[in-house]
C-alpha cells in the first residue's frame, strides 16, 4: 500500500507521545490471520461500543474495535503497531505479517441476508394520466477535508486527555466515558481549530475509538495522525439507490412516486450516524412538492467501510431524486423546467422557510436569461433546506440520545469582555465571529469573545447547519439576560464601568454569568435555487461554466461568509457528480479551481421566527448542487441518473 503522509504541525500538542499505524486489510472480505508483534481483537475486546441511537429495530451484531478473524471491508483496521515516531510506526507494520483466506458469504452470519432494517408506509394501487420509470443511483463521495483525523491520548494520574479534531466535544465526552466504564469528570477532550469537517468528524469512528482505549488500558500516551489514503478510503458517505415509478399528469402535476429505496450502510453503523440519513431523505423528498410518496426501503451491511456523514446528510440524494422527476416531467409534458416546479410546489411549505414566491421568481428569471445566452446544458433544482432539528424529532422521533438544543453561556470578565462561551467547534466557517457580530449588534458594545470546544456546557457541536441557529440564539438569549442584570448595577450598561466596580468585588462576578439554551419551535429552513451551465468540450469531457445559487438566509453574522459557504458546497457538489469516485481508491479525485465555474450568489434575507432571525446554511447549497449538474448533463442530451456521471466510462 502507498501511504501519504498528513504533515501535521506536533508542536500543537505538547507532550511525548508514540505513534499508532493500524494494518489494514488488503481484501475486502476475508478470514486473517496475523503473525509478527501487533495488537489485536484480544487487546481491547472488553470495550464494547456505545451508540447514541437506539438498535433495538436493528439486526446488526455488536461490532469489536478490531475484528477477531474476518475482515470485511477493504483497509478494515486488523491490528495496531505503536513506533517512536509515524515513520517507525510504519516501519513495523512491513514486519508483520497477514495471511488472508478469501470468503464468500453474508457479512455476518447472523444477519445472512444482509439486510438489517426495513421501512415502507405501504401503497395500495395508484394510477395517473401517465407514468414512467427511472432509476437514481447515488454512489460514495468522501469527505475530504483538508486535515484528516488526528488523535492524541495523554494519560495524566486518574485523568485521560484527549486533543481531537472532533465537531463534536460533548459527545465523544459521553461515548468515550461509557466505552471505557469511567466517569466524564475524568475525561477532557481539547479541540484546536479544525481543518475541515463537513460532517466527517461529527462522528467518532472505530480508529479514534481504539487509539483512546488502547491508550488507556496500556497507560500510555498515544497519537494517530491519519494518512490521506486512510481518509479517504475508510472515511465515506452518501450511497442509495431509487427505483422509481412516477405518475403525473399531461398538465404536468406530479401525483405519486412509488420508490424503492436500497440504503447502503457499509460494514457496520458508526456510533452517531448509524442509518439517520435514510430518514433525513425520507423527509427532504416531501419537503416541497405536493405528491404522495409511497416507499419501501432495506438497510443492507456490505463490504464498503462504515458510511458516515458528509454535508448535507441524506439531502442532496433526496433533491436529486425529486428534481430529476420534474425535468423528467418538463421532457414528457413539454412544459418548461420552471413551470413544472411551479405546479408541483406546496400552497403552504411546513415550518418556517423564507419567501418562497421571491426564491422561484427570481430563479426564474435567471432561466430564462441563461436559455438566451447558452441555449442548452442548463440545470435548476428548488429545494428547500431544513436544519436544526429540534428534540421533538431526536428524542422522540428518532429515539436519540443526542437532543435538538444548544447551550452558550454569556459572561463578563474583569477586563470588560463580555466571553461567549459554547461546545461548537471551528471547521473553518467562522461562526465565532458570525457569533460575535450578532452579539455585539444586540449590545451595542464591541469587546465580545467567542471560546469554542467548551466541554462543560450543555451543548452538541457543530452538525445538521445548526450552529447559528441553536447556538446563535441561545447567545442572543443570555446576553439579553446578562444585560437585565448587568443593569441593577449600572442602569446605563457602561460594561468598561461593570467590570471596575467588579473588580472591587470579584467574588460577585459569577452574578453576571448566565447560561441559556435554545432550540427551534419548529424546522426552520432556507428556500433556495441553483443553475448549472455545462458545456462538453471536443474530446466529450464535461465542464462547468456557471453556477447560480438564491437562497433566503434570514439575518446573517456575515453576508460574504455566508456567500463562501455557498460557493464552497456548490463545488463540492460538483466535484462529487463527476469527478469522485470512491471506486478510484488512491487515484480519487477533487475539483480544483481549474473545475470551479463562475458563481453568482444573491441572498434574500427574510427573518426568520427565532430571536437573531438567522436560517441555517452551512449544507444548503450541497444539498441542491449535485441536481442541478446532474439535470445540466441531461439537458446537453448525455443521459445520466446517477452519481458520479461518468460520461467517458
Amino acid at each position: 500500500m502507498g501511504w501519504t503522509i498528513n504533515y501535521v504541525d506536533d508542536i500543537t500538542i505538547d507532550g511525548n507521545y508514540e505513534y499508532v499505524a493500524f494494518i489494514r486489510s488488503q481484501l475486502k472480505h476475508a478470514k486473517f490471520s496475523i503473525a509478527g508483534k501487533a495488537f489485536t481483537y484480544e487487546d481491547l475486546k472488553e470495550f464494547k461500543i456505545p451508540t447514541v441511537y437506539d438498535k433495538s429495530s436493528l439486526r446488526i451484531p455488536d461490532v469489536p474495535l478490531l475484528p477477531k478473524y474476518k475482515a470485511v471491508y477493504k483497509f478494515q483496521p486488523l491490528g495496531i503497531v505503536i513506533g517512536n515516531d509515524r515513520y517507525d510506526a510504519f516501519d513495523k507494520i512491513e514486519e508483520v505479517e497477514v495471511n488472508y483466506e478469501p470468503y464468500e458469504g453474508p457479512v455476518y452470519e447472523e444477519v445472512p441476508d444482509n439486510i438489517i432494517f426495513k421501512d415502507g408506509n405501504g401503497k395500495g394501487e395508484v394510477s395517473s394520466e401517465n407514468e414512467f420509470n427511472l432509476r437514481v443511483d447515488f454512489n460514495r463521495n468522501a469527505p475530504y477535508s483538508m486535515e484528516t483525523r488526528i488523535v492524541a491520548v495523554k494519560n495524566q494520574g486518574d485523568q485521560l486527555i484527549i486533543h481531537l479534531s472532533t465537531q463534536i466535544p460533548t459527545v465523544v465526552k459521553m461515548l468515550v466515558s461509557e466505552m471505557l466504564e469511567i466517569p466524564q469528570n475524568r475525561i477532557s477532550i481539547i479541540v484546536p481549530n479544525v481543518g475541515g469537517g463537513f460532517g466527517l468528524k461529527q462522528d467518532v469512528n472505530y480508529e479514534e475509538l481504539s487509539v483512546i482505549a488502547l491508550a488507556y488500558k496500556l497507560n500510555k500516551n498515544l497519537k494517530w495522525v491519519e494518512t490521506r489514503t486512510e481518509n479517504v478510503m475508510t472515511s465515506q458517505a452518501r450511497d442509495q439507490t431509487h427505483e422509481l415509478r412516477v405518475g403525473y399528469r399531461n398538465s404536468g402535476k406530479l401525483d405519486y412516486v412509488v420508490d424503492k429505496i436500497t440504503y447502503d450502510a457499509g460494514a457496520y453503523l458508526l456510533p452517531f450516524t448509524g442509518i439517520s440519513p435514510l430518514f433525513v431523505t425520507l423527509g427532504t423528498m416531501k419537503s416541497l412538492y405536493d405528491f404522495e410518496l409511497y416507499y419501501d426501503a432495506i438497510v443492507k451491511v456490505s463490504n464498503k467501510p462504515p458510511q458516515g456523514a458528509y454535508r448535507g446528510f441524506g439531502r442532496p440524494e433526496a433533491i436529486l431524486v425529486m428534481e430529476r422527476i420534474m425535468d423528467e416531467i418538463s421532457k414528457r409534458t413539454k412544459i418548461s423546467p420552471i413551470e413544472v416546479r411551479k405546479i408541483n410546489v406546496k400552497r403552504k411549505l411546513e415550518g418556517d422557510v423564507g419567501d418562497v414566491n421571491a426564491v422561484i421568481d427570481k430563479l426564474s428569471k435567471k432561466y430564462e436569461e441563461l436559455r438566451r445566452i447558452y441555449g442548452k446544458g442548463i440545470g435548476i433544482s428548488l429545494y428547500v433546506q431544513y436544519a436544526a432539528p429540534n428534540s421533538e424529532i431526536m428524542v422522540k422521533h428518532e429515539k436519540s440520545l443526542i437532543p435538538g438544543y444548544e447551550c452558550v453561556r454569556a459572561r463578563l470578565d474583569l477586563d470588560g469582555w463580555i466571553i461567549i462561551e459554547t461546545t461548537l467547534t471551528n471547521q473553518g466557517q467562522r461562526m465565532d465571529n458570525s457569533i460575535r457580530k450578532i452579539v455585539s449588534k444586540e449590545l451595542g458594545y464591541d469587546k465580545i469573545k467567542v471560546e469554542l470546544g467548551k466541554t462543560n456546557i450543555n451543548g452538541y457541536g457543530v452538525w445538521a447547519s445548526r450552529s447559528m441557529l441553536t447556538a446563535g440564539n441561545a447567545a442572543i438569549l443570555a446576553v439579553r439576560k446578562l444585560k437585565e442584570i448587568a443593569k441593577k448595577i449600572d442602569d446605563n450598561l457602561d460594561w468598561e464601568k461593570i467590570a471596575r466596580i467588579m473588580r472591587q468585588e470579584p467574588w460577585k462576578l459569577k452574578e453576571l454569568s448566565v447560561e441559556e439554551c435554545y432550540e427551534t419551535p419548529e424546522f426552520v429552513g432556507t428556500v433556495s435555487g441553483q443553475i448549472v451551465v455545462v458545456n462538453k468540450d471536443e474530446l466529450g469531457n464535461v465542464k462547468p461554466l456557471y453556477n447560480y445559487i438564491i437562497a433566503d438566509v434570514g439575518i446573517t453574522g456575515d453576508d460574504e461568509v455566508v456567500k463562501g459557504q455557498l460557493m464552497g458546497g456548490a463545488l463540492q457538489a460538483i466535484s462529487g457528480s463527476f469527478l469522485e469516485n470512491t471506486e478510484d481508491e488512491i487515484e480519487y479525485s477533487i475539483a480544483t479551481i481549474a473545475e470551479a465555474p463562475k458563481f453568482e450568489i444573491e441572498l434574500l434575507h427574510t427573518p426568520s421566527n427565532t430571536p437573531s432571525g438567522v436560517r441555517g446554511v452551512g449544507e444548503n447549497s450541497i444539498s441542491g448542487g449535485y441536481a442541478a449538474f446532474i439535470n445540466a448533463i441531461n439537458d446537453l442530451g448525455l443521459e445520466c441518473n446517477k452519481v458520479p456521471c461518468r460520461l467517458s466510462k
